[in-house]
This record gives C-alpha cells, sequence and structure tokens, in this order.
C-alpha cells in the first residue's frame, strides 16, 4: 500500500504523450499567415477558414493545458471574456440586421467568421503561460511576417494586374486597385509588412551579431521595396510621426507628464488640424463624392444609433442591396463602423483599441527597463497601432481580418511581456512548470 502511495505522488498531474512544439509553431505559423491576408491571392482567400482553424486549435489547446496549470483568475480572463467578447459581437450583429431588414441571421453570423481570427492572441497567451517558449512564438511572427512579404512579391509578379482588375469575379476584381499615378496595384498584406518594417529598423539599431543585422537589412528591403509598389502616403507619414514622437513622449514613464502638458495644446490645435483636413479630404478627387457618401451614412446611423445595420451576408441580404448606391461602410472608416454596429460597436472599438495600445506601450516600458532595449515587435506593433491612432477616423483596421489578426497577436505578446514568464521552457518541460509562481488553485484542481 504504501508502495503504491509513494508511486502515485511520483506523477506528474500534467502530461503530453507527444512533444506538441513544432505542430502548435506550425499553427500560429498558418493563423498569422491566413489572418493577415496571405492567401487572398488563391483559392478565393479559402486559405483564411485553415487560419480560423488555427487559431481555434490553439486557443482550445490553450484553455484545456490552462484549465489545470493557471490561476482561475487568469483563465477566465482569457478563455472566458474572449469568447463572450466575439460570439457576443456575431451574434448580436447576425440578430441585428435580421431585425432590422430580415436577414438570415445563420448566414450573417458565419459571414463574421473572420473575428474568430481573434481567438489566436488567447491561444498564444495561455499556451506561453503553460509552458511554451515565448521566443519561440516571436521566432514564428518573423517567419511568417517574411512569407508575407515574398508571397506578395511572387504573385505581384506573376499575376496580369489588369486583366484581374477587369475581371468580373468580384474576389478576383477586388485584388488590385488603380489611379492614374501609380497604376495598377496589387493590394498587399498592409498591416503586416509595415510591422515587420518598423521592426526591421528596431532590430538593426540594436542588433548584437551579423546575423541580426543581415536579417534586418534583408527585411527592411523587402518592406520598403513593396512600399515603393503601393505608395501609401499616409500609412508612411503617419507611421513617420509616430516614430518621431516616440522619444518625445512614450520612451518612458516620465515622458507621460509631457503627454499630460501637450493634451491642452492638442486639444486647442484640434478644431483647427480637423478643419483643414476636411478642406483637404473633399478638395481631392472625388471629395464632393465622399461628402454625400458620408452624409447619407450618417442619416441611416440615426434610425439605427445604438447597435447599428448589423452583419450583412454575401449568400443573402447584403449591403450591396442595401446601400452601394449610396456608399460601402468598409470605405468610410469610423463611420462605416458605426453604420454597421451603432454607437455601441464604435465604443467598444475604441475600447479594444486604446486597450491593445495601452498594453503594448506598459510592455514595451517593462521590457525596456528590464533589458535595456527595446523587444523590435512589441516596439514596432506599439508604432503602428500609434500611426492607426492619427488615421482612426479613416481607417478602423481592427474591425477586419488584418486588424483582428494585429490586435489579438499585439495584446497576448504585450501581456506575456509585463507577465515576464521565463523564456527559456519549453512545451515538453513538464514538471519545472506545474504550479510554479501560482498563488491560487488552478480551475481544474477540483476535477480530480
Amino acid at each position: 500500500m504504501s508502495t503504491l502511495a509513494k508511486h502515485a505522488t511520483s506523477v506528474t498531474p500534467i502530461s503530453l504523450p507527444l512533444n506538441l512544439r513544432f505542430i502548435i509553431m506550425l499553427l500560429v505559423f498558418i493563423a498569422i499567415f491566413a489572418g493577415f491576408q496571405g492567401g487572398r491571392y488563391y483559392f478565393a482567400n479559402r486559405l483564411q477558414e485553415l487560419g480560423i482553424a488555427a487559431s481555434l486549435g490553439l486557443y482550445l489547446l490553450g484553455a484545456w493545458r490552462g484549465l489545470f496549470m493557471l490561476p482561475a483568475a487568469d483563465w477566465y480572463r482569457w478563455v472566458m471574456a474572449p469568447a463572450l467578447l466575439i460570439v457576443g459581437i456575431m451574434v448580436v450583429s447576425a440578430l441585428v440586421f435580421n431585425i432590422n431588414y430580415a436577414g438570415n441571421p445563420v448566414y450573417s453570423f458565419f459571414s463574421a467568421r473572420e473575428f474568430l481570427l481573434g481567438f489566436l492572441g488567447p491561444g498564444i497567451y495561455l499556451l506561453c503561460r503553460c509552458g511554451m517558449a515565448t521566443r519561440d512564438v516571436h521566432s514564428v511572427v518573423w517567419v511568417a511576417l517574411v512569407a508575407l512579404m515574398l508571397n506578395y512579391l511572387f504573385f505581384y509578379a506573376t499575376m496580369d494586374l489588369r486583366e484581374v482588375f477587369f475581371s468580373s469575379d468580384h474576389t478576383k476584381s477586388n485584388l488590385v486597385t488603380y489611379d492614374e499615378w501609380r497604376g495598377f496595384r496589387l493590394k498587399p498584406p498592409l498591416f503586416a509588412i509595415m510591422v515587420a518594417l518598423l521592426a526591421g529598423l528596431a532590430l538593426i539599431a540594436q542588433a548584437r551579431s551579423k546575423v541580426s543585422v543581415l536579417g534586418a537589412i534583408l527585411v527592411i528591403a523587402l518592406g520598403g521595396y513593396i512600399w515603393s509598389i503601393v505608395l501609401y502616403r499616409a500609412t508612411l507619414a503617419t507611421m513617420a510621426l509616430s516614430v518621431i514622437l516616440y522619444p518625445i513622449f512614450l520612451a518612458s514613464r516620465s515622458r507621460v507628464q509631457l503627454i499630460l502638458v501637450a493634451a491642452p495644446l492638442a486639444l486647442l490645435a484640434a478644431p483647427v488640424m480637423g478643419h483643414l483636413a476636411l478642406n483637404y479630404f473633399l478638395s481631392a478627387d472625388g471629395g464632393t463624392i465622399r461628402a454625400k457618401a458620408f452624409a447619407s451614412a450618417l442619416e441611416l446611423i440615426l434610425r439605427h444609433p445604438l447597435l447599428g445595420a448589423g452583419e450583412d451576408s454575401a449568400y443573402g441580404l447584403s449591403y450591396q442591396d442595401i446601400v452601394a448606391f449610396y456608399f460601402y461602410p468598409s470605405d468610410l472608416g469610423l463611420v462605416g463602423t458605426g453604420y454597421k454596429y451603432g454607437l455601441i460597436g464604435v465604443s467598444l472599438y475604441l475600447f479594444m483599441h486604446c486597450k491593445i495600445w495601452l498594453a503594448l506601450w506598459r510592455a514595451n516600458i517593462f521590457h525596456r527597463e528590464r533589458e535595456g532595449a527595446i523587444q523590435p515587435l512589441i516596439w514596432a506593433m506599439l508604432m503602428f497601432m500609434t500611426a492607426q491612432t492619427f488615421n482612426l477616423m479613416l481607417n478602423p483596421g481592427l474591425a477586419y481580418a488584418q486588424g483582428i489578426t494585429l490586435g489579438s497577436l499585439a495584446l497576448a505578446l504585450a501581456s506575456l511581456e509585463v507577465v515576464h514568464r521565463p523564456l527559456t521552457i519549453g512545451l515538453d518541460e513538464r514538471s519545472s512548470i506545474v504550479g510554479s509562481a501560482v498563488n491560487e488553485r488552478p480551475l481544474g484542481s477540483n476535477l480530480s
């Protein structure tokens, strides 16, 4: 009896029969690559469904392991809260569209499936808290960013852009944009490329080895060449402004006082800058059409102010049938988001935007204080989110697949920086992490 008892106490509570590290890293790569729309150039972007499946797989595996290894408060925060948020958005927007326009709620629910990419971040966070090496995730993110850039350049070089632009298949024609001075341009995975470019600049500024320098140069060269193709001036301008403001306002905790000093000046300047921006916006080509589109959207928002019009579906009644004569929601920035999701949806969007930005700022400060240098990916995401803040009215990117992927990933990596778990623990090193640094009983301990 005593021998049996001794044997029972020596059994590890949580064990994995297989080393899942490679499988999990592959799922992370697929989710990031597909979430940033790397598969939009083939199979009508069906790779996104694989990315959703990978995100859900990471989330479910992390939730199961976390059930036995994390404090109950952490488990609820990273398992239940994301599920309620993501599924809640999908269900409510589908039901609202059904109420407003008698659309099929099932079609609308699955039309909003890109929100499921938001499970990527919670999955990564939970698995890293349960022992997966955070540095492995960073490495996979780098690989995915480079793969996205090479993937774009391959299709840019091999695709007949004119033929695609005039294709009767909207899944193809939407891949290419055209204007007189830039010609035909293949739409890039913009968020990933800009984050990669910023991260490359940060890496080369503090590289400690020749390999890091060469890698950073490669990333910068790829990102710079792609930008020379697409020539998104507003994006580059806001990114440059973010980088310039970083050492002045964001580089350390003491700089927050400067923000408080500058805030009243910014408030005084806001009406003037807004007026200048509005004049530029309306005087540009198509400005009158844009003004009419915004006026029509605001008029329709007043009909459904709280929850908006809801989520449409390509397989049933769609925005193309309802408002395409006046505008299309994705073309109107935050106003378009207000039309789709109402004031509650816009408020939720702004809350999540601020939450992600603050998490990245804290993580950047913590890493800089701890290591004496910035973490390139965290810093790049912080700069890009700052740039998105300046361009918020015209481009609420977090409401779409690329932004959902970036926001979810950024929140997870930033939260892991603050938690500061050891980065050298492998997923298969089980016994050293079970119950470590935990002051509460895991939720799953009640199951025994």
